[in-house]
């Protein structure tokens, strides 16, 4: 309900309730200014588009930090990259400017500067996405009527996985060669089962299943640098998706190596390995890290395999899903061994690795049809009987049906 009344000092008073039920009211010199902005307060009410009055001198910052407050939900690594985008590029550039007075050309121009900065094109995207979101719960708070962040278009190209960048069977066995013993199995497990570097370091004993041959993912352990007053430590969560969380076949011969790894780490001692501790650990019995692997692991491996020391981690899930479509595998299958959540993502990455794959199919095509020819070439066409005279077989035919007749008659 809305009212107008006249106060002893013979100003208008304009009351309302905003959207939450609150009763507001706001004071004019003529009864006909306040019953004009009575109307257009009722209208963006019922628009849906009414913004709270006491918020319009609101700065950016004032309100970022509001938002930041809200993110302490999110995962660790999440976060932390949302506050490095934030503090780094997002804040300097709009600080002290009034909330309500961003506006779209004002985004536009902020990621001109960033391509002026020479930002990688998906560092912009993502700074602009903090902004979005940023705005987006300003919108819901009743702080603005639109979102000034939402619709730019930053076009982002997508990394394409080349030949460069993957390692075949022959490479991987070499790498593993050089690997020291103790993370051979670590290599060939990444390898086989496409598995991402923080999901290897997240393993446990008893993801093994040495009974069926099974790894089951389920973990993933990675280092969060330090920010926003937070030191750097390791963080470990499930997977980036619900599909992540996932069993991969194992082969015989790696199990039966995980288990021999097992069996030197326990030595001498008579009891079991506790399930719960990590897979691999260095020899101090620590979990190993990514970070680690990647450089006292990996790159030396590399290195003395004579093979691109620009070859990640990482770069083995890419071989892994190189390999499996160089099989013949169907994106579905792919998408299930990498933990994607839709095969559309597998395609968008690995798509262009399926054109050999469609070619190949193309040409089994051809060969069962050549096949189909053939067949059809030296095939012995047999005449029916009544076209063109019977032949000595159809007549034989015929006299065995008849004294099969007889023979049901006469019994």
């Amino acid at each position: 309900m809305s009212s107008i009344t006249k106060m002893p000092s013979g100003r208008w008073r304009a009351r309302y309730r905003d959207p939450n039920g609150r009763s507001r009211s706001k004071t004019f010199a003529r009864k006909a200014d306040a019953q004009g902005f009575l109307d257009d307060t009722s209208t963006d009410v019922r628009r849906g588009e009414w913004t709270d009055p006491r918020q319009r001198r609101l700065r950016f910052d004032e309100w970022a930090d509001r938002w930041w407050s809200t993110t302490a939900r999110l995962a660790p690594a999440t976060r932390r990259g949302y506050w490095t985008k934030l503090e780094h590029h997002v804040r300097p550039y709009f600080t002290g400017r009034r909330l309500l007075d961003i506006d779209f050309l004002d985004v536009e121009e902020f990621i001109a500067e960033l391509h002026r900065r020479e930002l990688a094109a998906k560092t912009i995207r993502e700074c602009v996405t903090i902004l979005s979101l940023i705005f987006r719960g300003a919108v819901h708070a009743n702080v603005r009527r639109d979102n000034p962040a939402a619709g730019h278009r930053i076009d982002v190209r997508r990394k394409v996985i080349g030949t460069g960048d993957v390692l075949d069977m022959a490479q991987v066995r070499r790498l593993v060669d050089t690997t020291p013993k103790r993370w051979k199995s670590a290599v060939w497990v990444l390898a086989l089962c496409g598995l991402r570097p923080s999901e290897l370091c997240g393993l446990r004993v008893g993801d093994v299943d040495f009974a069926r041959r099974t790894l089951h993912v389920s973990v993933t352990r990675q280092p969060v640098p330090k920010f926003d007053g937070n030191r750097r430590r390791v963080v470990e969560g499930p997977p980036k998706t619900a599909a992540g969380d996932r069993t991969i076949p194992l082969p015989e011969w790696l199990c039966d190596e995980l288990a021999a790894m097992l069996a030197e780490r326990r030595g001498d001692s008579p009891s079991i390995i506790d399930r719960s501790v990590p897979l691999f650990v260095t020899r101090y019995g620590n979990p190993v890290s990514r970070d680690d692997f990647r450089q006292r692991i990996m790159r030396p491996a590399l290195r003395r395999a004579g093979l691109p020391e620009t070859i990640r981690t990482y770069d083995l899930r890419h071989s892994h899903a190189s390999l499996l479509i160089d099989l013949g595998a169907n994106p579905l299958a792919v998408a299930q061994r990498m933990g994607h959540s839709d095969p559309a993502m597998t395609l968008r990455v690995y798509g262009h690795l399926f054109e050999g794959v469609q070619e190949r199919l193309t040409e089994q095509l051809d060969e069962l049809r050549e096949q189909a020819d053939a067949s059809a070439a030296t095939a012995v066409v047999v005449p029916l009987a009544g076209h063109n005279g019977d032949t000595r077989d159809t007549k034989k035919t015929r006299n065995r049906g008849k004294i099969r007749s007889t023979s049901v008659e006469s019994g």
